[in-house]
Formats: C-alpha cells, sequence, structure tokens
C-alpha cells in the first residue's frame, strides 16, 4: 500500500461508544476505511495533527428534510459541512415520487437514505391539511414491495403523521405497510400545521408502536405531550419504551420545547436517538445544525459521550445501518467527525424562544466521508438561497440556457398536454390534492413519450423556474406556478427549438 493511501489522524480525543473507547489516541485510515484505532506511531503515511480536538464516527440525523417543499437547494450544507455524514430524509417523498427523489438526490457528499411518508406525493405543507385522511389514497402496495426489492437499502423506515379526526386507523394502515415492507414505524407527534383538532392522536402512537417503531418530537409542547398537566410522564409512554420503542428528539422548528424536556428528563426520560429535523427556515433558528441539538441535550444534563452514542451507535442500530456506520471499527468506511468542545456560554432557544445558557457547546471542525476531508462551514446552510424557494417569476433564470434540444421538445410537449388542465393556487386558497395528483400523472405521461432520463425531465422544469435546485415533486412544483405565466414561460423557453423542429 502507497503512503499516499494512508491518512493518520494523530493525537485526538476518541469516542466510539460501540467499542468503549473514550481517550487520546490515533486513527489510521487507509483507502477510505478504518484500519485501526490506536497508537499509530509505527504507521507511515500523511499525518493530520488533531491534538486538542474531539473526533468520534461520523454524526448521524435520522431526520431531516433534503427533498421536496420542506427541502434545501443544498442539502450537504446540512450534512458533510455540519458534521454530518449520514442523514435520512423524513417524509419528503412518498411511493409517487420516490424516483424522483433517487433521480434528484444522487451526487451529494453525505449518505443520504430514505424515510418515505405514507402518503404517495409525500409530505406537501403548502396550504394543505396534513391529517387529510382521504390523501391516503388507494396505498399501493405492489408499488411498494417492488420499489423495496429494486432499492434494496434506500428505505429505512417508513414515516406517519399522529394526527386527523378519524381515528387511529391511519396509523394502523401505516402501521401494517412497514411491517409489509419489513421497516420500522417512524411517527410525528407534534404540531398539526393547519390542521385543527381537539384530540390528539399521539397516545395511539404510543399504543401501536412496537419494538424498533420510533416515535419523534417527544419532547414537544403541543397537544399530546408525553407529560400530564402535572409535568409527570405519562404510563403510556413508560410502557411504550419499556417494550422496545424507540424515542427521537426531532427538534424541529415547532417541536421542543424546554419546559418538557426538563420534566420528561429529570423523571429519566431520555430520547433513544438525537436528531435535527432540519427544514428550510429553521436552519436559521431555532434549530441551527445538529450540532446545536445536542449541545441543548447537554444542556438537560446528558453527558457527551451519551450525545455521541445517540448521533453514531444508537442512531445507526434504530435504522439498522450498524454495518456500514456508527462505528470506527476496522474496515468500516472511514465516515468521521472531528470537533471541539468551546468552552464559552452559548444562548441555545426552543421553538418558542425560551433560552436557556450552555456552559460549552459543540462546534464541527471537519468530517471525512470515506476517507476524503471535508471542512465544517455552519454558516453555508443559513445563506437565504439554500432554503428560501424562490420562483423567478419576472425573468427566466439564466440557467434555462443550459436546456438541451431534447428538454425543450419535452417541455414543449408537456405544456401541451397541461393545456387543457386548470390549477391554481393562492396564500389563502386551501390547496388541492386531487390537483396535484393529476399534474403528477400528466408530468410522467408526457416523460414517458420522451427517451430523456427523469432528472432530466425534472431539471427542464426546475431550470425554467428557479435559480436555484429545489428537488420539489413535479407535480407540486407545476401547481406553485401562476398557470398563464407558465404556459409564457415556456413558449419563451421553446419557442426557437420548435420552430427548428418543425422545419
Amino acid at each position: 500500500m502507497m503512503k499516499s493511501d494512508i491518512l493518520i489522524l494523530r493525537g485526538a480525543h476518541v469516542i466510539d461508544p460501540r467499542q468503549g473507547i473514550d481517550g487520546v489516541t490515533d486513527v489510521v485510515v487507509a483507502n477510505g476505511k478504518i484500519d485501526f484505532v490506536g497508537d499509530a506511531s509505527h504507521a507511515d503515511g500523511e499525518v493530520l495533527d488533531l491534538t486538542g480536538h474531539y473526533l468520534s464516527p461520523g454524526w448521524i440525523d435520522i431526520h431531516v428534510h433534503t427533498y421536496g417543499t420542506l427541502g434545501f437547494s443544498d442539502p450537504d450544507a446540512i450534512g458533510i459541512y455540519q458534521g454530518v455524514t449520514t442523514f435520512v430524509d423524513a417524509g419528503g417523498a412518498g411511493i409517487g415520487v420516490l424516483d424522483e427523489f433517487e433521480a434528484t438526490m444522487s451526487g451529494l457528499h453525505t449518505s443520504l437514505y430514505a424515510g418515505p411518508f405514507v402518503r404517495p406525493l409525500g409530505l406537501i405543507a403548502l396550504n394543505f391539511l396534513e391529517g387529510e385522511i382521504r390523501s391516503l389514497g388507494n396505498i399501493p402496495l405492489s408499488d411498494w414491495v417492488d420499489f423495496i426489492k429494486q432499492k434494496p437499502g434506500l428505505v429505512r423506515y417508513l414515516k406517519c403523521n399522529a394526527m386527523g379526526n378519524y381515528g387511529p386507523g391511519s396509523l394502523k394502515i401505516s402501521k401494517g405497510l412497514a411491517q409489509v415492507l419489513g421497516v420500522p414505524l417512524y411517527m410525528h407527534i407534534g404540531e398539526f400545521q393547519q390542521h385543527e383538532v381537539t384530540e390528539s392522536l399521539a397516545m395511539e402512537a404510543f399504543r401501536i408502536a412496537e419494538p424498533g417503531d420510533m416515535i419523534t418530537h417527544i419532547y414537544h409542547g403541543n397537544l399530546g405531550k408525553v407529560v400530564d398537566d402535572d409535568g409527570k410522564v405519562l404510563d403510556i409512554v413508560r410502557k411504550a419504551q419499556e417494550r422496545g420503542v424507540l424515542f427521537d428528539v426531532g427538534f424541529g422548528g415547532y417541536n421542543f420545547t424546554w419546559k418538557v424536556a426538563e420534566q420528561a428528563t429529570r423523571q429519566g426520560l431520555w430520547p433513544d436517538t438525537i436528531s435535527s429535523d432540519l427544514q428550510q427556515f429553521n436552519v436559521v433558528t431555532p434549530v441551527k445544525s445538529l450540532a446545536n441539538v445536542m449541545t441543548a441535550m447537554m444542556i438537560l444534563g446528558m453527558g457527551l459521550n451519551d450525545v455521541i452514542s445517540r448521533v453514531t451507535d444508537r442512531a445507526a442500530k434504530s435504522i439498522s445501518l450498524q454495518d456500514e456506520a456508527g462505528t470506527l471499527a476496522p474496515g468500516m468506511p472511514a465516515d468521521i467527525t472531528v470537533f471541539d468542545m468551546i468552552d464559552e456560554p452559548l444562548v441555545v432557544a426552543d421553538c418558542i424562544l425560551h433560552k436557556r445558557t450552555a456552559s460549552q457547546y459543540l462546534k464541527p471542525l471537519m468530517a471525512f466521508k470515506r476517507g476524503k476531508r471535508f471542512d465544517s462551514d455552519m454558516d453555508r446552510a443559513k445563506a437565504e438561497s439554500n432554503w428560501l424557494v424562490q420562483f423567478s417569476e419576472e425573468k427566466t433564470p439564466q440557467r434555462a440556457k443550459l436546456l438541451t434540444g431534447p428538454q425543450k421538445v419535452f417541455l414543449h410537449d408537456l405544456a401541451q398536454a397541461l393545456a387543457q388542465v386548470a390549477w391554481s393556487i393562492t396564500p389563502e386558497e386551501e390547496f388541492d390534492y386531487d390537483e396535484a395528483l393529476e399534474l403528477q400523472r400528466i408530468f410522467h405521461a408526457t416523460r414517458a413519450h420522451h427517451a430523456l432520463p427523469l432528472k432530466a425531465c425534472l431539471d427542464a422544469i426546475y431550470f425554467s423556474f428557479t435559480d436555484h435546485q429545489f428537488p420539489i415533486q413535479a407535480g407540486l412544483f407545476i401547481m406553485c406556478q401562476e398557470r398563464d405565466s407558465f404556459f409564457s414561460r415556456i413558449r419563451e423557453i421553446c419557442a426557437d427549438q420548435v420552430a427548428v423542429e418543425a422545419l
């Protein structure tokens, strides 16, 4: 083996909970894999002195939003550049758009897995009532089973929301589908978006969940909390944890309150995994990063080793990824996070802007993905172009000039197919799910008549209306455009190409 193939990370305080390592030592990487952890004074290779810093297996965030209306234009900004080497998209896609998810989300430096939503289009946001039972549609079991077989390992759990006014039936349907697919059920308890409810399904989630299933937003302060009005942890919550149901933080923009977290942790109700629920605006505040959420857990009294365990070993096991991530064992991919513990006060706000102050906080310095180094950039994710979807309404984006002739022909044919369909969306109107499904159907029906790859067809519409790449479900993306402006833009882009094709 050549010297250039070996990297010696020397002198860091290494924490690997799975192997019981907690102390200053060396880590040797060879050809993108862990060679060994220990004294490397005899080893020959490139040396990186990490004296005074901490080093752990690469952090795993099991709940982020990279795809769809809640996603980012630069998903790596909340991943590898914040010290996270692996993450799971929590519900952005459903079975109706998992092919789009895979096509548009490839090429990231951070390892990305799917936690698809039970609804065909995935999470929607916009002006949509997430608890609307009709949006589950006719669940296509064959499509789900076929996708799992064709893409083994991509799907790590099935997500559903414990909300709605139709009782626990939707949760039971979701649980049944998860069992068919052989993956855990990952249930959201907490805020209800725009859905007005008088009774939470959160307690049903605790009843339905089986060992290995996960419940996220465990410290939310909305209807259906894990504590009663006196702050006592509910018996049904205790029983769920005792039988092996996993509890996840899922901080998010609406689902973490200091009051509930303090009440629960004082009674020993700690999470099994720590996740961020990063989505668009909350990367600015209050979530900011997985490191910030980890610091919040230390404010509550969790020790550093326990925090690291919940974003490495425990996180990997929760999504059955323990053979690929979560430890520095020899032969494992060299996914590594290097960080500092900064001995300075840091104010951490919860989702209702109540604040606590940490005496020290975690700060990622760099990450290694299969041995390749990425220096941390904690401000990268905060760029408005990364989290705020802005459609170019007044002028055609410059990148539309990159569209090829076949892409323009596809756009022309898509516009013709959509010409007989009416759609509209305004801040005052309730989202029309069936309308979005129809637009989605037309997009893919048109694509079927073209030899272009799916990504090229999706890029054709993305490049026509946005300066920055936000991978949103095709039907939702089209619906977000004012109808007349949509056709006008397509005519402008396709004018020269269609004239050439007609000759």
